[in-house]
């Protein structure tokens, strides 16, 4: 049976009609709904773009990914792109949201690919949110309110170079907090291992569950790259491609109307029983009633 009612994807709206693909918006544009796109933002959605969502004052919690995350003043959260995310409702909150694309942000960049030598954007790794120190917030500020007079104003040949070279800024000092906050220093050859490993991991794992098919692609023995997963997130890997894979098939039971039948056999299952069964040792929930839940 076909559900009708679905998480919805969002893409980069354009407020200013704009010839590049950022924008910025405050709490009470999100508040009052002024933003043109057809979904509610205190609905779960799923972002086509990467975003930022800066607190000035406040204290809430934001929603990304079936998890919820304790913000407060001078919080940062880092939301990437694909992700589900919903706002908590809340006139208190001052805070400003930026969206961008990562063509966006590396478009005229010496680094082709900083989006990828980025930290904060990876969630399999480190929690989305930084907090700053009451020092760092009148720089985090005045780079945001540099980059809001030039979205307003209007574009001349530089806008688009003012406001990536201000978000790069902030990107980049975001990313300074985030290594200096680290509470231990992970080894960066194990950091580069489990990144290779995540992205094995993200083109076959609908088709391989199995701890030694990513150890042989990867030319090393499984024992190996169990202690890889147990350095840099504290569990086996077994559990954490069953984690990894609970995650996708969520996003697939909220995001698409695909029937249980067939998002079982897209997840890499032969027989829907099995499936049904996977998933409810490791959520408590059939994905019938996982599904009713959003």
């Amino acid at each position: 049976m076909k559900v009708k009612k679905h998480i919805p994807g969002v893409d980069l709206p354009n407020l200013h009609n704009k010839a590049f693909e950022f924008a910025i918006v405050s709490n009470r544009e999100i508040l009052d709904h002024n933003i043109p796109t057809n979904h509610d933002p205190f609905r779960p959605h799923r972002i086509h773009f990467y975003a930022i969502l800066f607190i000035l004052e406040g204290k809430g919690k934001h929603f990304i990914d079936f998890k919820s995350y304790d913000y407060q003043k001078g919080s940062i959260i880092f939301i990437a792109k694909d992700q589900v995310q919903a706002f908590q409702t809340s006139d208190d909150r001052e805070a400003f949201f930026l969206l961008f694309t990562e063509n966006f942000i590396e478009r005229g960049s010496l680094s082709s690919n900083l989006m990828q030598e980025l930290s904060l954007y990876n969630y399999h790794l480190y929690s989305p949110v930084i907090n700053l120190e009451e020092a760092e917030m009148n720089v985090f500020k005045n780079l945001v309110n540099r980059i809001q007079e030039e979205y307003d104003a209007p574009d001349d040949h530089l806008t688009e170079e003012i406001i990536q070279s201000s978000l790069k800024i902030f990107l980049g000092l975001s990313e300074r907090i985030r290594k200096k906050n680290q509470s231990t220093l992970t080894v960066s050859k194990y950091q580069i291992e489990f990144n290779q490993f995540q992205n094995l991991l993200n083109q076959h794992l609908f088709n391989s569950r199995q701890v030694q098919f990513y150890a042989n692609e990867m030319n090393m023995s499984s024992k190996k790259l169990n202690r890889i997963t147990q350095e840099l997130m504290n569990k086996p890997v077994k559990t954490y491609i069953n984690d990894s894979l609970i995650l996708e098939t969520k996003r697939l039971l909220i995001n698409t109307s695909l029937s249980i039948k067939e998002i079982s056999y897209k997840t890499g299952f032969e027989d829907p029983t099995n499936f049904i069964k996977y998933f409810k040792k490791y959520t408590e929930l059939t994905p019938t009633d996982f599904r009713k839940t959003y």
